[in-house]
């Protein structure tokens, strides 16, 4: 698995030099196999019927997959890929440190530029009004999804015009990161689509489309997110 892995990063890499669209590059994904057993071992799998696993493996890259609980009870792993993480490693603790967040979270929110893909979380195509809000003052929604019309104040410039983040945000699950919205301590953090242009994020985990989405057609309400070092996780690969 780590020659694999290695491989993918390698392909990866090579389209990041080209200027191609990293979708393409990605080995198609095989049929169900049983889910490692470190991450059957994990914490959160213990109540979770779905899972989605970030497991840091240096700096800026993470082993990428999504696990499910199958009519039996037995975990099974439906995706694996490489992905990025944000360009200062993993650990956030404020606003624009650059870090993707540690922990156990859900996604809670699904949207992007595209048309809904068959999500079963509630989908929001996105449009030019509106934003994901970074604006810290009181009463600017921060760490949410607003309408300008409706929040015309919304400083704009800490904040995230979505459809102009082509083609990272062509899909996005928000990470449920900061569910508190406390400003500050961070907004914004997704799971979406790679930049061909550079192999790290601003926070955000991202992994290429059709691996995107795949987990759009997949991804459950209640799917566990976590995130953490491969080491910490206990991994291997």
């Amino acid at each position: 698995m780590r020659k694999w892995f290695l491989i993918m990063c390698l392909l990866l890499s090579c389209v990041f030099l080209n200027g191609m669209q990293a979708a393409e590059a990605a080995l198609p994904d095989a049929p169900p196999k049983a889910t490692p057993e470190w991450i059957q071992k994990l914490p959160a799998a213990k109540d979770a019927e779905q899972m989605f696993i970030v497991a840091g493996f240096d700096k800026t890259t993470a082993w990428v997959s999504m696990h499910e609980k199958n009519d039996k009870g037995k975990w099974e792993q439906l995706m694996t890929t490489p992905g990025f993480m944000g360009r200062n490693g993993l650990g956030k603790e404020r606003e624009g440190d650059g870090k993707t967040p540690v922990g156990v979270f859900k996604f809670d929110a699904a949207l992007g530029i595209a048309p809904d893909p068959g999500c079963a979380i509630p989908y929001i195509q996105v449009d030019e009004n509106q934003y994901w809000s970074g604006d810290e003052r009181p009463g600017m929604k921060y760490n949410q999804l607003v309408d300008i019309r409706q929040v015309p104040g919304l400083n704009k410039e800490a904040s995230e015009h979505l459809v102009d983040y082509d083609p990272h945000y062509i899909y996005v699950l928000n990470m449920g990161y900061n569910a508190d919205c406390v400003p500050g301590k961070g907004s914004a953090l997704f799971l979406h689509c790679l930049d061909p242009r550079k192999p790290y994020t601003g926070g955000c985990v991202a992994i290429p489309k059709e691996k995107m989405l795949f987990v759009m057609q997949h991804v459950k309400p209640g799917c566990v997110v976590v995130i953490d070092s491969l080491e910490n996780l206990g991994g291997t690969f």
